[in-house]
């Protein structure tokens, strides 16, 4: 079964939280790979670096990143990797819509199966621990939300707060979202 974390953050949070990430030597991979492509590692200077809106954060040192590449269509020749037999999370950045609304990101990892359908030992239990590690970050530092089931982190709250920021939740018919309490 996948874990899932769903989240609202500003620069400054994923600043924060790629901070708190760094001495965890995680890399960033974009949704697809153009072959040759050199990872960019997760720590507070990553956020300049990243530029579209879905990554793949890899812990390498857990294990080899499955790829493959595609073999039809207009993205014909770049690499997809394979989430489950691979150390990957795969993160999808809060960004904002064109209305300037901040749209809901989430953090998602599979880390119950592996791909032998035999074998269900799971995925190697520092990648829980990492997910876990996030989700403690978020419960100690950050506001839940109203309607529940979304973090928001400080700088993003504060901003919500200041009515400088309206928060919207991911999807075609998303509704918009408020800080519990």
């Amino acid at each position: 079964m996948a874990a899932t974390l769903h989240y609202f953050m500003l620069p400054d949070d994923e600043r924060a939280v790629f901070r708190h990430l760094a001495r965890r030597e995680l890399t960033a991979y974009p949704e697809l790979i153009p072959p040759g492509y050199q990872p960019v590692r997760v720590d507070e200077h990553a956020v300049e670096a990243l530029d579209q809106p879905a990554y793949y954060l890899a812990v390498e040192r857990l294990g080899p990143v499955v790829v493959h590449p595609l073999k039809r269509g207009p993205d014909k020749g770049m690499l997809v990797i394979e989430e489950i037999p691979s150390p990957v999370f795969h993160y999808e950045r809060s960004v904002r819509n064109d209305a300037g609304e901040l749209v809901a990101g989430r953090l998602w990892a599979e880390l119950d199966v592996t791909d032998d359908p035999n074998d269900r030992k799971g995925k190697p239990l520092a990648l829980k621990g990492i997910f876990e590690e996030v989700h403690q970050l978020f419960r100690k530092n950050w506001r839940r939300s109203d309607p529940k089931g979304y973090w928001i982190g400080p700088h993003a709250a504060a901003a919500l707060k200041r009515g400088e920021l309206k928060l919207r939740e991911a999807g075609h018919k998303g509704g918009l979202v408020a800080v519990w309490r």
